[in-house]
């Protein structure tokens, strides 16, 4: 049987978890969403659609992806990553991006062999955009794969760039022998406390409607028994959403559980009543 603690932090995760990240690396995707809307804002649409449709044909019709974030993710290897499990946090490790192994391969390896091929055939993609719009699809590139170092100085360094981080071929020597990843130097990266910053674009109505003014009060201490007695009756309150961004609620919430569980365990029943 469920502990009172587990039941309200299982009730917590369920109102957080479309308006707050759950974990570190839920965090590390709410950053690089966030520098990616930052990075398409002044794109036209249309111009984003291109950008996809070519970079999809560039990958192969067997590893087409849905969006240009799915194309530039760098965590798409790192499903037993320790970010998956830690609590929220504004720091993560990850791998070297491909174009930073790329650079430390040995010139006769099959990497550095596979790595020009891909070059040379994203060039002629490369060769239908003129350089405003590489230079956007270069921005949209380091936003997804939260690149906070790299700075371009010609076309041919955004060319080579995107075709590492983007192709799938070099995608499946990761997959297939991911040796020279794990061994290139690891990336360090630092991004703001998305928690904090989720909270407060919920409380203006950026990522749901706006909390009304009677969601920022604190519940009653009948209000509280009440939700102890039946957590399902906490999802029919209009003001539900107030125990996500409340610790104060959230620590009664759960004195009162488990006082209602303690009496509960304690009470001995005798033909289906308490046995007083």
């Amino acid at each position: 049987m469920a502990s009172p603690h587990t039941d309200i932090q299982s009730m917590i995760h369920e109102l957080n978890q479309y308006i707050l990240p759950g974990t570190q690396m839920d965090c590390f995707d709410a950053y690089r969403e966030e520098k990616y809307k930052e990075a398409i804002k002044t794109i036209p649409e249309a111009t984003l659609t291109w950008f996809l449709d070519m970079l999809n044909r560039y990958r192969g019709p067997e590893d087409k992806k849905k969006c240009l974030l799915e194309v530039f993710d760098p965590s798409m290897y790192t499903e037993n990553h320790p970010a998956w499990a830690r609590p929220p946090g504004t720091v993560i490790e990850l791998p070297a991006l491909t174009s930073e192994v790329v650079a430390l391969a040995e010139k006769e390896s099959e990497l550095a062999e596979v790595a020009r091929d891909e070059i040379l055939q994203f060039r002629i993609h490369a060769n239908t955009y003129d350089d405003e719009e590489l230079m956007q699809l270069s921005e949209i590139a380091k936003a997804g794969l939260a690149d906070q170092k790299t700075v371009f100085q010609a076309r041919e360094e955004i060319i080579g760039y995107v075709a590492l981080n983007a192709s799938a071929e070099l995608e499946d020597l990761w997959v297939a022998d991911a040796t020279e990843w794990l061994e290139a130097p690891i990336r360090r990266i630092e991004f703001p406390d998305m928690v904090l910053r989720r909270r407060d674009q919920m409380l203006h109505g950026q990522l749901v409607p706006a909390l009304k003014e009677q969601d920022l009060v604190c519940y009653t201490d009948n209000e509280v028994r009440s939700f102890a007695c039946d957590m399902r009756s906490l999802f029919l309150y209009d003001r539900s959403r107030h125990l996500a961004i409340c610790t104060g609620c959230q620590k009664r919430l759960e004195a009162w559980t488990k006082i209602i569980s303690d009496f509960d365990s304690k009470m001995g029943t005798k033909n289906g009543c308490a046995d007083a």
